[in-house]
C-alpha cells in the first residue's frame, strides 16, 4: 500500500507559507516592531513549524524581518531614518522601471491599469481592505512588469516588503486619504504611459510614493502611538 502513496512535496509547502508571509507583509498585517511567533503563524496558517522557520529565516535574510540576539523573528522597528532611506530608494529604483513600461507600453497595459484602479477606487469607497491593498500593489506591479528587468522587479519587491508593514496598516486602521489621493496619481501615470512619455510617467509615480510617505509621516502618532518601539498591535 505505501508504495502507491505520491511522496509529500515540503519544497511547495515552505514556498506557499513563504509567500503568504510575504503578502501578509505587503498588506501591513504585521505591525512595525511585532515580534513573530513560529508556534502562532503556524497556527494561523494551519502547518507545522518546519515551513513557518523556514520562511521566517528566508523572509531575516532578504532583510524583510529582523532576527534578534536572542533568535526571536521581528517585524523591523519604525525610524524616520530608514523610512526615508528606503521611500527614496524606492522613488529611484520605481521610477526607473516606471520609464522603462512606459516605452514597452501597449493598450492592453493601459487598459489593465485603469481597470486596476478602478478596482481600487470601488474598493475604497466600501472599504473591503484587503482588496484596497491588493489593487494598489497590482497595480504598481503591472508596471514595473512591463518594464521586463527582471532584476529589478526583484529589488522593488524587498523594497515593497520593507515598507509594506508602514503604509499597509495606516489603511487597516481608517486611514483612506492617501489612497484615494493615490488612485489620481495613478491615473496621471496611465496617461503618460500611454502617450509613451517616460519622464512624465515616472515623475507621477515618485510623487504617488512621497506624497504617500509624507502623510505617513505626519500620521505616524496616531498610528504607531507616543512608544513608535512599541507600535500598536493589530489583529491579523
Amino acid at each position: 500500500m505505501a508504495d502507491k502513496l505520491s511522496p509529500v512535496d515540503v519544497s511547495t509547502l515552505q514556498e506557499r507559507v513563504y509567500l503568504r508571509l510575504r503578502e501578509a507583509l505587503y498588506q501591513g498585517k504585521f505591525s512595525a516592531g511585532e515580534t513573530l511567533t513560529i508556534r502562532g503563524l503556524a497556527a494561523a496558517l494551519g502547518t507545522s513549524a518546519m515551513p513557518v522557520r523556514e520562511a521566517l529565516q528566508r523572509l531575516a535574510a532578504e532583510k524583510a524581518l529582523v532576527q534578534t540576539p536572542s533568535r526571536s523573528i521581528r517585524v523591523a522597528s519604525f525610524t524616520p531614518e530608514l523610512f526615508w532611506e528606503l521611500i527614496r530608494i524606492r522613488m529611484s529604483i520605481e521610477g526607473m522601471a516606471t520609464r522603462r513600461a512606459a516605452l514597452n507600453s501597449s493598450p492592453g497595459l493601459v487598459e489593465s491599469l485603469r481597470e486596476i484602479n478602478a478596482s481600487m477606487i470601488a474598493a475604497i469607497k466600501t472599504g473591503f481592505t484587503e482588496d484596497v491593498l491588493d489593487a494598489n500593489k497590482r497595480f504598481h506591479f503591472a508596471i514595473y512588469e512591463a518594464a521586463e528587468m527582471p532584476q529589478l522587479l526583484e529589488i522593488i519587491n524587498n523594497l515593497w516588503l520593507r515598507t509594506g508593514p508602514y503604509l499597509g496598516v495606516a489603511y487597516r486602521m481608517g486611514y483612506s486619504d492617501p489612497f484615494l489621493t493615490g488612485t489620481r496619481f495613478h491615473e496621471r501615470v496611465v496617461q503618460a504611459i500611454e502617450r509613451h512619455d517616460g519622464r512624465r510617467a515616472a515623475s507621477n509615480l515618485k510623487v504617488d510614493i512621497w506624497a504617500t510617505a509624507k502623510w505617513f509621516t505626519r500620521h505616524r502618532i496616531a498610528i504607531f502611538g507616543e512608544n513608535e518601539e512599541k507600535p500598536r498591535q493589530m489583529a491579523l
